[in-house]
Formats: structure tokens, C-alpha cells, sequence
């Protein structure tokens, strides 16, 4: 029981933020680098007092921005002791799993970030035909692509075409 009431007093000091809303162009826009890869290590550490989970990506695919062939995100909350502690629109990884990822500067620890946290990660996983796919996660916020556009799910090639066209236009292109 200790050891879950000092995790938790730790936790106290995690300020409350307010996320804005993405849709992909915004996305596409504001990510420093975008990555396809697949998550290889995730593990719980205590840094500054409090729980962060270290996650290792294999870089598959640079899309926008530079990564070498391995990436590591490093985001407050994760398992700890036996006990978990989730933040809200904190994106979750499990090892083996494949993600496009829209990511951030680094921050103070040296790592980049989702952008607007799990609206920047999208699952890469195979349909019926084997035809490679990305989708949003369930509970997470989904997005759209901008006049109506669902990005519930779509074809992994035409996500990463509109990810790269978006990236490159200026303010206003996509309307043109």
C-alpha cells in the first residue's frame, strides 16, 4: 500500500493541459519528423520522481523530418510496482505493435512527443486481403482529414501520400 500512495503523491505535481484538436493537415503541418515504425521495447522508469514509460521504435519509414534507425519516446505514466497510472489522451504502445507516428521537438529529457499526444499515433495493421492499413485507436480522438474526409481507417500508402502532400503545402494550399 506504500508504495501505491507514494506513486501517486509523486504524481501530484503532473500539471493539468488542455489539447487542441488536429486534423491530419494540422498534423502533417505542425509534426517535426513522422515515422512508420514498430515499437520494440516498452518499460516503466521513475525520472524526476515520477513514473515515465521508456518505448523503443524501429524505424521503418521516414515520411517527414529525420530519424535514425531507431527512435526512443519517453512519456509520462506506464506500470509501476504492479500498479498502473494512465493519463488521459496519453497514447499506449505494446512491443511488436506498428505505428505511423506525428512527433514533436525533443523535450527535456531528449525525447520527442505525439503530437496532441494519441491523436498523433495511428496503428498500421493488415485487412483481409493482407493490404496494409492505418486507423486511429477506439478510444482515442478520432480525426479527420479536413472538408469531411473520416480518417477512421484508409490504405496505408494513401495516408503516407496525403501525410507527405500535406506537409509540403503551404498555409491555404489544400484548399487551392
Amino acid at each position: 500500500m506504500l508504495p501505491f500512495l507514494l506513486l501517486f503523491s509523486l504524481c501530484g505535481t503532473l500539471e493539468a493541459i488542455t489539447l487542441l484538436r488536429f486534423d491530419l493537415e494540422a498534423l502533417a503541418r505542425t509534426a517535426i519528423c513522422v515515422i512508420v515504425g514498430t515499437c520494440t521495447v516498452s518499460q516503466t522508469e521513475i525520472i524526476a520522481g515520477q513514473p515515465y514509460t521508456q518505448l523503443t521504435f524501429e524505424v521503418g519509414e521516414v515520411v517527414k523530418g529525420q530519424a535514425g534507425a531507431s527512435l526512443k519516446v519517453c512519456l509520462p505514466g506506464g506500470e509501476y510496482r504492479g500498479r498502473q497510472l494512465h493519463l488521459a489522451g496519453m497514447p499506449q504502445f505494446a512491443p511488436g505493435e506498428e505505428v505511423v507516428l506525428f512527433l514533436t521537438e525533443p523535450d527535456w529529457l531528449g525525447h520527442p512527443w505525439p503530437v496532441g499526444l494519441s491523436q498523433g499515433k495511428f496503428r498500421v495493421q493488415r485487412d483481409a486481403a493482407a493490404k496494409l492499413r492505418v486507423r486511429q485507436d477506439a478510444g482515442e480522438a478520432r480525426l479527420h482529414g479536413g472538408q469531411g474526409a473520416s480518417l477512421d481507417e484508409m490504405e496505408l500508402e494513401e495516408f503516407l501520400s496525403r501525410v507527405r502532400r500535406l506537409a509540403k503545402e503551404g498555409p491555404g494550399d489544400a484548399q487551392r
